[in-house]
């Protein structure tokens, strides 16, 4: 009997082994500061040492999913509220408006994988000179880093089970990525048994999918507890779990498809134990 877990709305994970690749948006902002209006840099300054403004920062360790970035509106919300209340700029809109954008986006740990566009956006944004294009700046700049930050975030996801699927001894590890919305990987161990998780992309949210193929000895909950560990010490935080037993019955349509290449989908251990319902399943916040 197989079983399959499902880890839904991830919220985190530890930022393990991120890619070289990644460039992170507080570096850039760092760097382009020095094409930013003096009154921007000023304000910003002012911003840092009033504690009304001192929004908590992520940690530098910890990767928040992009569903989780919607706390960026809160952030710059919050930011607006505090220039509006400084005399200094109350009549100032576009750099009341830069200034809160510079202030949010160094608010997060942001990752991003394609630096120069990235660089661009926040450049054109500073040197912005009306409301109407400042406005605009802004929200461009702001898709384009939630958008790579969920590529990082997917890709971080994927480097995170690889390690959990090799650390309990599936070695043969390989991943694909079958669509903006998809990331398949597929661990194999000596026995010839695979352990195949789905990463799910979407807007609502990302969704981890596991379930092991192969399995005719009854090793199934053995695996899946070990695996669920794992991923647990990788720092992967979700809103909720579950895990069942498929009795057999293959889950996913790549398992399904895989079986139908070998010649069926039967039933392969009856008597395999599962968790009983009080399963640890995994709730837990981000404080913002």
């Amino acid at each position: 009997m197989s079983q399959e877990l499902t880890i839904s709305q991830i919220q985190r994970v530890r930022a393990i082994a991120i890619s070289t690749y990644t460039a992170s948006v507080a570096q850039i902002l760092s760097e382009s500061m020095h094409k930013a209006p003096t009154q921007v840099v000023a304000s910003m300054q002012k911003m840092l040492t009033t504690e009304s403004a001192t929004a908590s920062r992520a940690s530098a360790n910890i990767l928040k999913s992009p569903t989780s970035l919607k706390v960026l509106q809160k952030h710059f919300e919050k930011n607006i509220s505090v220039l509006s209340g400084s005399n200094s700029m109350n009549s100032n809109e576009i750099l009341k408006l830069k200034t809160a954008a510079i202030m949010t986006m160094q608010q997060e740990n942001l990752k991003i994988d394609n630096k120069a566009l990235v660089t661009k956006s926040i450049n054109e944004l500073l040197m912005a000179e009306t409301i109407q294009e400042t406005t605009e700046k802004l929200s461009s700049t702001f898709a384009e880093i939630k958008n790579q930050h969920t590529r990082v975030f997917t890709r971080t996801l994927s480097s995170a089970i690889q390690l959990a699927s090799t650390k309990i001894g599936f070695g043969q590890v390989k991943s694909e990525i079958v669509s903006p919305s998809l990331t398949r990987i597929v661990a194999t161990n000596s026995k010839g048994i695979n352990l195949i998780s789905e990463v799910h992309t979407e807007k609502k949210g990302i969704d981890i999918i596991s379930e092991v193929d192969g399995i005719a000895d009854g090793s199934c909950a053995k695996i899946m507890d070990d695996f669920n560990r794992e991923m647990e010490t990788l720092g992967i935080v979700a809103e909720r779990k579950e895990r069942k037993s498929t009795g057999g019955i293959a889950q996913m349509p790549y398992i399904k498809h895989l079986r139908k290449q070998r010649g069926g989908n039967k039933r392969e251990f009856v008597n395999e134990q599962i968790p009983p319902k009080n399963f640890k399943k995994l709730v837990q916040y981000i404080n913002y």
